[in-house]
């Protein structure tokens, strides 16, 4: 106990001497869904902050402070997990603003006490509707689960050509019981919905589920789930040879390729936040200052987003002229025309990003690629 207490302080001074110098301290909060399976942690939110600090730190700060990031990474959600990471997001002294969380489940844990302290919350890729109504703090980077179940039953109508879904919710996941409803809903407008098996998120053997789908043959599977669960359902069907396209939602990116193998995966899309191969000059520069940092290869969403949040954070400081949250976040309701690499923020209508559009992508030969973009309503 007492190590841990000369700790706490040699770290506090640590922060209070930067904070004088010249150095402001940004936590950058992030891990995954809390579920059996899911057990990792990605740093690619990480990535994305780590590049945008580089670079506002090249052209002279932040105010003409330096930005420091605290990696406050969790790899666990239990109570005792959850208390350190309180305790490290809060220790930096004139704590202002946070960049995370990077999933819903953490957001919605964490929101709250941002919102009771005063604390800017911009989180990058926590999509549950709920999130940003917590308190007037409360921001994001991206389109909430609403618009992607939408747009992913709009392609499955229009550039399908599906008049037959399945859909495949786990019940553990209000992400994926929302999701569905959405893609129901649409869907339903034009297509039919046959069934809606469900299943728990600790599950591995979806045979049952995937036996109705067979049974059925409809002509696409929504699965709004998480990597390791929609990659085994694409696994184990690849198995029971069901012919259907399978499709998910901001949830699968490189997870479910991994979990599913690219046989399994082929052919099947998801709807995402962003893709490198999207032709907009700043997202171009981003993918060539990615790949030199960290090589080539697949870059997820979820660092393009995490490098939007806190470029957008430092517009309404700059904006704001201070590192008062009361005055960033009268810039951040300001604001309507952000050009990020994911896309155009607009916060004049609320702490979600208005009209932001989606991408679809699809799983060929082991690589995600750019399909289409669904236009924001």
């Amino acid at each position: 106990m007492k190590k841990f207490l000369i700790s706490g302080f040699v770290l506090l001074m640590l922060f209070t001497a930067a904070f004088s110098q010249g150095t402001v301290i940004i936590p950058v909060v992030y891990g995954q869904s809390i579920t059996a399976v899911e057990n990792f942690v990605s740093s690619e939110d990480l990535k994305g902050v780590t590049l945008a600090a580089e670079e506002i730190n090249e052209k002279g700060g932040l105010l003409g402070k330096r930005v420091e990031i605290l990696d406050c990474r969790v790899y666990s959600f239990d109570l005792e997990s959850l208390k350190k990471l309180e305790e490290k997001l809060f220790s930096p002294p004139n704590l202002f603003a946070v960049i995370g969380a990077n999933t819903s489940g953490l957001s919605k844990y964490l929101a709250p006490k941002f919102q009771e302290r005063g604390v800017i919350m911009i989180s990058p890729i926590s999509t549950a509707e709920e999130i940003t109504q917590i308190g007037d703090y409360i921001y994001r980077a991206c389109f909430i689960d609403p618009f992607q179940g939408t747009a992913m039953a709009r392609f499955a109508l229009n550039d399908l050509n599906a008049g037959t879904a399945v859909m495949l919710v786990k019940t553990t996941s209000p992400y994926s019981i929302g999701m569905a409803g959405y893609f129901a809903e649409e869907f339903s407008k034009k297509g039919k919905i046959l069934a809606a098996p469900t299943y728990a998120g600790e599950d591995v053997d979806f045979t049952e589920i995937l036996t109705i789908v067979k049974a059925l043959n409809p002509d696409v599977v929504f699965v709004p789930g998480h990597g390791s669960d929609s990659g085994l359902i694409m696994k184990q069907a690849l198995i029971m040879e069901i012919d259907t396209i399978f499709l998910g939602g901001d949830g699968w990116g490189k997870g479910a390729l991994g979990m599913a193998g690219s046989e399994a995966a082929e052919g099947n899309y998801f709807v995402n936040h962003w893709h490198k191969d999207v032709d907009r000059a700043i997202s171009r520069e981003f993918v060539e200052k990615y790949e030199t940092k960290y090589g080539e290869g697949l870059i997820a969403s979820s660092a393009a987003l995490a490098y939007d949040a806190l470029m957008l954070l430092a517009e309404a400081v700059e904006q704001a002229g201070d590192f008062t949250p009361d005055a960033i976040k009268v810039a951040l309701d300001q604001i309507d025309d952000f050009e990020g690499v994911t896309g155009t923020i607009d916060l004049s209508k609320g702490r979600d990003p208005y009209n932001k559009d989606a991408v679809i992508l699809r799983y060929e030969d082991g690589n995600i690629v750019y399909r289409t973009t669904v236009i924001g309503e």
